[in-house]
């Protein structure tokens, strides 16, 4: 089969490799759509997250196939797996655990204990075992969710970055009728003020030095963009909201957007951290975090969410729709895709199907 492989650091091949039968516990999935996520930017362009020691839990070392957020249809099915049958429709959830750590057991699956190798790298498809990136994939049986009947296989691609921000939503406690503003118009921050939205937030701003990405935000309903470049965020919010708002989403993972949303958020408010930062970030711990009180918060990936996941983007389909930019072949998921999405601030989700 025909699969997108990483060697390491700016080293991508189209190769022909076997795809082996599923173990017991797993389906092969016939891959239809898989999205391109920037963290795959950051393997091809640093060799972020990729095992160069056998990873504790899958063996795996580079050349791995790339790909985390997709989906597809099941053509083989291990003999343990009873949840699912020939013909489904899945989204992946691309997460590897043990399923026997004290995380795992409690439920907190994505901060598996054994999950992360010596070298740092994760607990993820794509990067510590074979992903979507290719015509087929082997996928616990646990992580394969059946789409909603008649659901298009494209919205099952994005359940993943949803996944990320319905995480986000869960661990600040949005209640309808809040105001939130979000740091960062890309893939995530987009989705996350959607979010926001769907669950009932009141005022939410979106804050990007994007004018290209301030424009898909008012394509997905949310109208109050604030662009830094043009207006100081903190007094635009504030001449509406005195107070501020009561939880600010960090999507961007900078320092200045990071002091942006301390600002913005009001005395006893949440800051909800989405991005990862590729820096260390600095604060006033003292005057503008304990005495303001405000709780900062963190989040990683999800667990248990995408059922509830696929539901929200079945019933909002046509928003979700607006989040796919572009849709390309595996041959072309280096040039017109990976390095795309870092140079065309227009492109939010690009689609890689094996069948394009």
């Amino acid at each position: 089969m025909k699969a997108v492989r990483i060697y390491g650091e700016k080293d991508i091949r189209v190769e022909d490799v076997a795809i082996e039968d599923p173990k017991d516990d797993e389906v092969q999935v016939k891959v239809k759509y898989c999205g391109i996520c920037g963290s795959d930017l950051h393997a091809y362009l640093e060799g972020w997250g990729l095992p160069t020691v056998p990873h504790p839990l899958t063996g795996k070392t580079v050349p791995i196939t790339l790909g985390h957020e997709f989906s597809g249809e099941v053509v083989k099915i291990g003999k343990d797996v009873t949840n699912l049958k020939l013909g489904d429709n899945v989204a992946i959830e691309p997460l590897i655990a043990c399923g026997k750590c004290e995380n795992c057991r409690k439920g907190d699956y994505n901060f598996c204990n054994n999950a992360v190798g010596p070298d740092g790298s994760g607990n993820f498809l794509g990067f510590s075992q074979d992903g979507g990136f290719a015509e087929f994939a082997n996928v616990q049986g646990v992580f394969a969710h059946k789409l909603p009947e008649g659901m298009d296989p494209k919205l099952g691609a994005v359940a993943e970055p949803t996944a990320v921000v319905y995480e986000a939503v869960k661990k600040s406690g949005l209640q309808e009728g809040q105001d939130v503003a979000v740091m960062g118009a890309g893939p995530i921050g987009l989705l996350m003020a959607l979010l926001a939205k769907i669950s009932g937030a009141n005022n939410i701003y979106i804050v990007d030095v994007s004018e290209v990405r301030l424009e898909k935000a008012k394509e997905l309903g949310i109208e109050k963009t604030l662009n830094p470049k043009e207006v100081d965020v903190n007094d635009a919010i504030r001449k509406e909201l005195p107070n501020g708002v009561d939880i600010t989403f960090e999507c961007a993972g900078a320092q200045a957007t990071f002091d942006t949303a301390l600002k913005v958020t009001k005395r006893t408010g949440v800051l909800q951290v989405v991005a990862l930062f590729g820096q260390d970030v600095s604060m006033n711990m003292t005057d503008a975090v304990i005495m303001q009180g405000i709780d900062i918060i963190t989040t990683l990936c999800y667990n248990n969410s995408f059922p509830a996941v696929l539901g929200i983007i079945n019933n909002n389909q046509e928003d979700f729709r607006k989040i796919i930019t572009k849709e390309i072949g595996l041959d072309q998921a280096v040039d017109e895709g990976i390095k795309s999405l870092s140079e065309d601030k227009s492109q939010v989700k690009i689609l890689v199907s094996p069948d394009l």
